[in-house]
């Protein structure tokens, strides 16, 4: 490892632990966001957030409607600012920017206030801009991450989003606190296991690393549980190796993607078990055969033990599966930027933000 006092690769193993400290904190981190909503008529909820911050929502999404029986509605904020009209005014939006400094969201969340909607801010920083435009804020309560491309910040944003959609329905009365500290435990496994994953892909990125060194073309694929990982996965891995990754939903990859597949792809599928598991073995075979594709998955799937394939006892929580299945795309990112003499940790142009104005400052 690089000698400095930080690193991607640290901030991917301490994920477990951050999830462990937000479950531990969680009243001091929700009451005042709680006691915001208590006895409030909430309809429907936008979660509105950029890049890894959409991704977390996308992974909650299904947790939050389900336990809480309400509306979910997953949205980038200036599609929120410039095409979305509200019809409900019980309608709570909560909006994620980690760096606090998201000029998009404080839009948006500027717009949901001016329309009478409920507001909060939720961030991974303090003393920043967006904590301003909310009603109340939330903050992502993982610690110090340094590092550019964010890891721990999306597993920490997710459990945020499942504990407050869980404390919420408890609430509301929609479960009890006995089921709450149930799926608590299930998130909890989930990522305990985050560590040990870590340490298991770098030895599987290293088994490959000489042919994946060569790639410069590469599709993620997932479904179900796994959406989340896969649009995060994709992106982590964009952002350290600074050539083109594109990630699909596996259905959707089959509406016309499949004629741009050809023996210099690089196919990396999310395999969780599930209805659609074995159309995705199908699938993977079909272009190892028939295209020679270079096929690689992350599965727990014993009986696709293989050099390309990563085999890990994953826990394919519905809930929580995306928080486990992108470790090994977060590995691949950290790795494989490195061999390729790219220091991730340093933006490609530390002043992007502010001549794009995607920052306020």
């Amino acid at each position: 490892m690089e000698n400095r006092d930080w690193d991607m690769y640290d901030y991917i193993k301490e994920s477990g632990q951050a999830v462990r400290n937000i479950v531990d904190n969680q009243d001091s981190i929700f009451g005042e966001a709680l006691e915001y909503c208590k006895g409030k008529k909430i309809d429907q909820m936008y979660i509105l957030g950029s890049g890894t911050s959409y991704h977390a929502s996308v992974a909650a999404k299904k947790l939050m409607e389900d336990k809480t029986g309400i509306k979910v509605i997953n949205m980038y904020p200036m599609e929120f600012v410039d095409n979305e009209k509200v019809f409900d005014a019980n309608t709570l939006v909560i909006g994620i920017s980690h760096a606090g400094r998201s000029t998009s969201t404080i839009c948006a969340l500027d717009k949901a206030k001016e329309q009478g909607m409920m507001t909060i801010a939720m961030t991974a920083e303090e003393d920043r801009p967006i904590i301003e435009h909310g009603d109340r804020t939330v903050y992502i309560s993982i610690g110090d991450e340094f590092a550019g491309p964010k890891t721990k910040g999306y597993i920490g944003s997710i459990a945020t989003l499942a504990l407050f959609g869980l404390k919420l329905a408890v609430q509301n009365g929609r479960i009890t606190e006995a089921e709450k500290r149930e799926l608590e435990k299930r998130m909890t496994a989930t990522t305990d296991q985050i560590p040990d994953i870590a340490e298991k892909a770098w030895a599987w990125y290293r088994d490959n690393a000489g042919e994946l060194k060569e790639c410069r073309r590469m599709i993620v694929l997932g479904c179900e549980s796994c959406m989340s990982a896969m649009l995060e996965g994709t992106l982590k891995i964009m952002e350290a190796v600074r050539y083109s990754v594109t990630g699909y939903e596996l259905e959707e990859f089959m509406h016309g993607v499949y004629h741009s597949i050809d023996q210099d792809t690089y196919m990396l599928y999310l395999g969780n078990t599930g209805r659609h598991y074995e159309r995705m073995v199908r699938m993977m075979d079909y272009f190892e055969r028939e295209r020679h594709a270079k096929n690689y998955m992350v599965t727990s799937d014993g009986t696709k033990e293989k050099k390309e394939n990563f085999v890990y006892p994953f826990k394919n929580d519905e809930y929580f599966a995306s928080m486990e299945y992108v470790v090994p795309l977060q590995v691949i990112a950290r790795k494989l930027s490195l061999d390729l003499g790219i220091d991730c940790n340093i933006p490609s142009d530390p002043e992007f933000h502010k001549k794009m104005g995607s920052y306020t400052y």
